[in-house]
């Protein structure tokens, strides 16, 4: 948690430096007396304010430094375009995220217009939590805590409503997170660095808790495991070219293959209900920002869905493929969410908070 609370600080810090050099700016012909910015070091502030994939919590640093499967955004420069129309209509589903807009970051649900808001994870003790994903009937959540130990992130199961929180699996110390469940509803997969090695590989553990086992093994980051609809197959990130890239192996660990290979990071796969897509986040357009990307299941056909002045975070698929639900940084410094048709088109604002709401998951 001291390493969030430094982010928000860096973050702060570099709006009101920001804010004072434009004041400066516009008041006098004049810069101010003192000296001159330094490059290197206003770059190093940007870089240590800008929010990461993982803002939400920060695991372990692997031993090459590299966070895994985590690319770092940095904050857009104000542009002006027109806001986002704010969400109507009837809900058609709805919406897990979490946000720390009451302090350490919570996971709330909401209805898929951006009503009926309100926190799941709350009271003393309960630490940080996100990263929520929903069960395939809608009935649980499976979310990833540090309230056992801020150095060892667990997997936990609640209800749809936020009750019965419990551990997963027994407690192991060590960073366990990223989780998903199986199209049956039997088993999670997730990324850990319990191994040998301290990286981050993918294991999968049965639905009460037992029988967990690895599915890669690899001397570098494997991550971000989302399984497909038929249960089949995993969409997975590694960086074993050293850049962040999609690949997609079957279910039991077997016949690994790389579906990206751009110059960006490509990276939070997610499959279309159909199985026929996958939806995923890339910096590959240049200049840093993330956008909104879809690919045939097989890594074909790759094409940008939306174009945004700000940073895009963890698109996810909604309303059964016909629309797409993420969070941005295009109308603020700090992220919301939005939802748009499949295409790009019909852009909706779903959130507007001051602070940061992020990694969006739908169910009907």
């Amino acid at each position: 948690m001291t390493q969030i609370k430094r982010q928000v600080f860096y973050r702060v810090a570099a709006l009101f430096l920001l804010v004072a050099l434009v004041a400066g700016g516009c008041g006098a012909n004049k810069p101010a007396p003192g000296p001159s910015p330094d490059p290197t070091t206003s770059a190093s502030v940007t870089a240590e304010a800008a929010p990461t994939v993982s803002v939400a919590l920060s695991p372990l640093t692997t031993p090459n430094g590299a966070m895994p499967g985590l690319s770092p955004l940095p904050i857009p420069q104000a542009q002006t375009q027109p806001e986002a129309p704010k969400a109507s209509g009837v809900a058609q589903g709805k919406i897990l995220w979490h946000t720390d807009r009451g302090g350490d970051v919570q996971i709330w649900v909401m209805d898929d217009n951006g009503q009926n808001s309100r926190q799941l994870t709350q009271g003393e003790g309960v630490g940080t939590n996100a990263e929520a994903s929903w069960s395939p009937d809608g009935q649980q959540i499976v979310f990833e805590t540090d309230r056992d130990d801020e150095q060892a992130l667990q997997i936990y199961l609640m209800n749809a409503d936020g009750s019965n929180q419990h551990p997963l699996m027994p407690f192991h110390a060590s960073h366990n997170w990223g989780p998903d469940w199986s199209p049956d509803g039997r088993q999670v997969v997730f990324q850990t660095n319990r191994g040998e090695n301290s990286n981050f590989e993918i294991y999968v553990v049965n639905a009460d808790g037992a029988d967990i086992r690895n599915l890669t093994n690899h001397p570098v980051n494997d991550s971000r495991p989302r399984w497909s609809p038929d249960g089949r197959q995993i969409a997975f990130v590694s960086d074993r070219t050293g850049q962040h890239a999609i690949y997609v192996m079957n279910a039991d660990g077997s016949n690994v293959r790389q579906l990206t290979n751009s110059t960006g990071q490509d990276d939070l796969p997610r499959w279309s209900p159909d199985g026929r897509e996958i939806l995923f986040q890339s910096n590959r357009g240049g200049g840093g920002v993330f956008g909104v990307y879809i690919m045939n299941a097989d890594g074909s056909n790759v094409r940008q869905s939306g174009y945004f002045a700000g940073n895009v975070n963890a698109p996810a698929w909604a309303r059964d493929g016909r629309a797409i639900v993420f969070a941005s940084t295009r109308d603020d410094p700090m992220w919301d969410l939005y939802m748009m048709d499949r295409d790009g088109s019909n852009l909706r604002r779903l959130t507007d908070n001051p602070k940061t709401d992020r990694f969006p998951s739908w169910h009907p």
